[in-house]
């Protein structure tokens, strides 16, 4: 029920996304002189902070203990003495009414939920604590006024709560029998090695993202922008709008419009908030060419190239990395890989990757 809070934290996704890819118009940067624009900033013999660190045991065990919640068992409880606690998973039966007269969508004879966890409305989960199993009970709320239900935006509504049963987990014991049975791995010490493996690559490629992150910064503040070529922004803007639509817009069924509307529903400054969005995706867009600029232009001087395989490289890496195959995301999302590698710019990405690795050759690391 609080969408608003899911919508922005999914534009603050995309606009990362965004940040770091840009659009698939690599000939309008490629081997481009942009001297009349700028005047291209230190890169070589810059320094970085390289942090001395490393997995700990504690990480490994937090990583174990949520591969064992994957595989734990769920158990009823349907005991008329055991009370709802905050994170319970809870399954009920509620009936809303407003002005006496239920709604669409408003009753459900088994609906679970995570105290604390599930998006509801306010007060909805916490009023459940302390009920117990059997246990009916109403609730007296009221819908936000930003509610995407227009109709029922901020009016009282009476909930008739029935708590069927409480369901608890219980993760399975580590052993070499469960580790063998569902794992890569045949003991348990070669599990926690390999996932003190995996953990490590993960914070090396982490490591190595902060401070190519941290180099650029520096790059792009002692450039001297005279001007951004205004065919730049507006195709970055076009290509950005774009994919917000087909990431976001037409897997939530919204339009831009309302989009807006729920992303800057709690910041009562913005008076019109499709206006205000276009503003930030333009004035990212922008942000977005200048760095284009830079990293090209490293790469006209160092002679860095990229190939099509890099960039499919890239995309592998990232489906990967969200534990997604490609016929996964290809039916998720609607498109091709060749069409996702197409709109997110990968080839770009490559290059920013190949550039940065080069900034970061001839950086040298403050002990």
């Amino acid at each position: 029920m609080k969408k608003n809070k899911i919508i922005l934290t999914t534009l603050l996704i995309v606009i990362a996304m965004l940040v770091f890819t840009g659009c698939n118009d690599g000939n309008l940067y490629e081997n481009k002189d942009f001297s009349n624009n700028m005047k291209l900033g230190k890169y070589k013999g810059l320094s970085y902070q390289k942090p001395d660190s490393k997995v700990s045991d504690e990480q490994i065990q937090q990583y174990i203990d949520s591969d064992l919640e994957k595989h734990a068992t769920k158990n009823k409880i349907e005991d008329n003495t055991i009370a709802v606690a905050d994170g319970d998973s809870v399954n009920i039966k509620f009936v809303g009414k407003v002005d006496g007269k239920e709604f669409d969508g408003g009753s459900s004879d088994s609906f679970n939920l995570v105290i604390g966890q599930t998006p509801m409305i306010d007060g909805f989960s916490e009023g459940i604590i302390g009920h117990k199993v059997g246990e009916t009970f109403t609730e007296n709320l009221v819908f936000p006024e930003n509610y995407n239900a227009k109709k029922l935006a901020g009016k009282p509504v009476v909930f008739e709560i029935t708590v069927n049963y409480i369901e608890k987990s219980e993760k399975p014991e580590l052993t070499d029998e469960w580790v063998a049975k569902n794992t890569e791995y045949k003991t348990v010490e070669e599990y926690r090695a390999g996932i003190r493996e995996k953990l490590d690559i993960q914070l090396q490629q982490s490591t190595s993202g902060r401070i190519k992150d941290s180099l650029l910064t520096q790059v792009m503040q002692s450039t001297k922008f005279k001007n951004v070529p205004d065919k730049l922004v507006d195709v970055e803007y076009e290509r950005n709008l774009d994919i917000l639509d087909k990431i976001v817009l037409s897997k939530q069924k919204i339009s831009l419009k309302d989009y807006a509307k729920s992303t800057f529903a709690s910041d009562k400054s913005v008076k019109d908030p499709e206006k205000e969005l276009k503003k930030k995706l333009r004035e990212e867009s922008k942000e977005i060419a200048k760095r284009k600029m830079v990293i090209y232009s490293i790469a006209k001087n160092e002679n860095i190239e990229v190939t099509d395989k890099d960039a499919e490289k890239i995309f592998d890496t990232t489906l990967k990395n969200l534990k997604m195959d490609t016929k996964k995301f290809e039916k998720e999302y609607d498109m091709t890989k060749s069409e996702a590698v197409d709109l997110f710019d990968y080839k770009y990405a490559a290059l920013y990757d190949k550039v940065l690795e080069k900034v970061m050759k001839l950086a040298k690391a403050d002990k």
